[in-house]
């Protein structure tokens, strides 16, 4: 399988970028830039004008793809969600932990408070990658 190579996308068009892949998960056909400023109040400290120029440079960037339906520009995902976050996971691994998961296991486990059902499903996942 062909690895995808991506860039990484700056804090605010990623925070756009989520905004249409959640539109798109739930089902929304024409997902405009004015649709996800209203279903995502924390977009809303942004001007439209400045949203509609994050999503050409999303579209530059062939994050997403766009066509006129009426009168708005409507955006479809052209990268996959999932693949995009284990990219910036890999990313964030190799740049802060020299790519050692173990470290920033480890690193969680002594900061952080797990519930008795986040050790149940972390133990279950360790099973399932021994196999």
């Amino acid at each position: 399988m062909e690895e995808k190579k991506f860039i990484k996308l700056p804090e605010s068009e990623l925070e756009v970028m989520q905004g249409i892949w959640a539109l798109t998960a739930e089902g929304e056909k024409d997902v405009s830039a004015g649709l996800v400023m209203k279903r995502f109040p924390n977009l809303s400290r942004l001007k439209l004008t400045t949203v509609l120029t994050l999503v050409t440079r999303l579209q530059f960037k062939g994050f997403i793809s766009s066509e006129k339906h009426g009168r708005a520009n409507c955006y479809t995902p052209l990268v996959d969600e999932a693949e995009y976050k284990r990219f910036i996971a890999e990313d964030f691994v190799e740049r802060a932990f020299s790519g050692n998961r173990v470290r920033l296991i480890s690193m969680i486990m002594d900061r952080e408070e797990f519930t008795k059902e986040e050790l149940t499903s972390l133990r279950e996942l360790m099973n399932k990658a021994e196999k």
